[in-house]
């Protein structure tokens, strides 16, 4: 999805065409793709879907009672456009728009938000930086629901929707198990922004990176199930700051011991 939107912004940038005239391209398109979707909502055979589910996923992508309705309107294309993306997890995959019909919404509702804001008077470079700070905030949050979520829940920890994301919820405080042991020597990658440790500390199901500036307060960097884990999964680190960074691991019970600390200016 990401890279869908990315090839939006750089599509809107492309010389050859006026922001406004790409817009109205921009919206042609999504107009013609959210018709090949309903489309193909409307084709599943009855026993693939009942006809009321496949009503009923229409309605949640935009589409009022079912039905095509007016595709001129550019308010309704842009809301049944941007209706593509947020639905479509929540659906059962049965009852999505295809794979191919979604990411190219995703690129041409990106090419028609830049184009936009091209028009208005913006720089593809402040749409770049804005586009980026929407995401990096989204996953920032996504990430933080996801944790309070594992922390508050009273589920068995092994829940499979949160094992399908690398979190569990907390045991019952009778089966709390002992933290995690140290992790050890942990190596930075610049490359990848990334603390790797040889192997998660025994009784760790995750592996969380920690990072603070100069006399600045300590930031929760990234959680991952594997034995490396990422510094800038929250925030990006910011040009020419020096980090001081370490990672723990997490189970039920919290987190163990810091590995050993290490330095970087980015």
């Amino acid at each position: 999805m990401p890279r869908a939107a990315n090839a939006g912004v750089a599509m809107a940038g492309e010389n050859g065409s006026s922001a406004s005239q790409r817009a109205s391209r921009a919206r042609k398109r999504l107009s013609g793709l959210l018709r090949d979707g309903f489309d193909h909502l409307r084709s599943i055979p009855e026993e693939d879907a009942p006809a009321a589910d496949v009503v009923q996923a229409l309605e949640n992508y935009g589409w009022e009672r079912g039905h095509l309705g007016n595709l001129e309107s550019v308010r309704r294309i842009e809301i049944l456009a941007r209706a593509a993306a947020q639905v479509t997890p929540y659906l059962p995959p049965n009852l999505r728009y295809p794979v191919n019909i979604l990411h190219r919404l995703i690129t041409w509702t990106g090419v028609l938000d830049a184009s936009k804001a091209l028009a208005s008077g913006s720089t593809l470079q402040t749409i770049v930086r804005d586009k980026d700070r929407k995401r990096d905030l989204l996953l920032k949050t996504i990430l933080r629901v996801r944790h309070h979520y594992c922390a508050a829940s009273d589920e068995g920890e092994m829940n499979p929707e949160l094992g399908r994301v690398g979190l569990h919820t907390h045991r019952a405080p009778a089966n709390l198990p002992p933290l995690p042991d140290a992790p050890g020597t942990a190596v930075f990658q610049a490359a990848t922004r990334q603390l790797s440790i040889p192997a998660l500390p025994a009784r760790a199901s995750a592996l969380v990176a920690w990072r603070k500036q100069k006399d600045g307060a300590v930031e929760l960097a990234g959680i991952s199930i594997a034995s490396a884990v990422g510094v800038s999964n929250f925030s990006p680190l910011a040009p020419g700051v020096a980090y001081e960074m370490w990672a723990t691991g997490r189970n039920a019970s919290g987190d163990g011991p810091e590995s050993g600390h290490v330095t970087f200016t980015a």
